[in-house]
């Protein structure tokens, strides 16, 4: 009753709506939709929310940029436990 999980194509599946507020978000598939994901998100994200983005290198489109700019409204910073993997975890850090 804690998480959700939805399988199928996140642009169909989350596009109906997530039921409630967002505390924790795995990005892990397509680069490309990282940044449309969670744009699509955001307005369900809850200030302290965690945002991990698995692999999220330069061919996320986008999304690296996006979360490490602080005018975004987030707090981001690489994982440094492969490197090269590009793994990035962000918090927001503004209100919806």
């Amino acid at each position: 009753d804690l998480v959700e999980i939805r399988a199928g194509d996140a642009r169909d599946t989350l596009r109906s709506g997530v039921g409630g507020d967002i505390d924790m978000l795995m990005l892990d598939g397509a680069f490309s939709l990282y940044l449309p994901m969670l744009k699509l998100l955001e307005p369900h994200l809850r200030s302290g929310a965690i945002i991990v983005g698995e692999n999220a290198v330069e061919q996320a489109a986008g999304y690296l940029d996006y979360v490490r700019d602080p005018r975004n409204g987030y707090l981001s910073l690489p994982l440094p436990f492969e490197p090269g993997r590009g793994n990035e975890l962000t918090v927001r850090t503004t209100p919806r």
